[in-house]
């Protein structure tokens, strides 16, 4: 059975209607897809860029507030510091202060001693008198606390967390 030439023609007419149609509708589909892979990327980008200058504000907000931290706690170990070597400077200044003072009395000593007993019989009893009197010093300044060796010495620490 064979068809007629009309109506093969008008067949044949109608499926290329139908494919240039379907043609059709699968282009606006393709045009479609690329519209939204394009959006899509532009809007990655965008997002991208939003989100790598909000990193870079927090970064510098960071960095400011940890730079403010860390100059508040040097000024802290630095108040610690000094209140914690004052002591220390007062009792080495006694120190120096007694040693000066034996070095003059060992000085004025071997001076006394070398005069003899005859003619500097006032300045062996000065020296006498004076060494006394400086024992008596010394003995007041043995009552000070005691300053400990660097082993047993109060430190300043810091234990420093991270996390991850």
């Amino acid at each position: 059975m064979e068809l007629e030439p009309e109506l093969l023609l008008q067949e044949a007419r109608e499926s290329v209607e139908a494919a240039q149609s379907y043609r059709r509708e699968l282009g606006q589909r393709l045009q479609g897809l690329r519209e939204a892979r394009r959006q899509i990327k532009e809007s990655a980008s965008q997002t991208r860029d939003v989100l790598k200058q909000h990193f870079n504000d927090l970064k510098g907000t960071l960095g400011k507030l940890l730079d403010e931290r860390l100059v508040t706690l040097l000024q802290e170990v630095d108040t610690i510091e000094q209140e914690t070597i004052k002591p220390l400077d007062d009792c080495q200044k006694l120190i120096e202060h007694g040693v000066n003072t034996a070095e003059d009395l060992v000085q004025e000593g071997e001076i006394a001693i070398l005069g003899g007993i005859g003619e500097q019989n006032e300045k062996l009893w000065n020296f006498t008198k004076k060494a006394s009197h400086i024992q008596l010093d010394r003995w007041m300044t043995t009552l000070q606390p005691r300053i400990t060796g660097s082993s047993s010495a109060n430190a300043l620490q810091i234990i420093l967390k991270t996390y991850t």
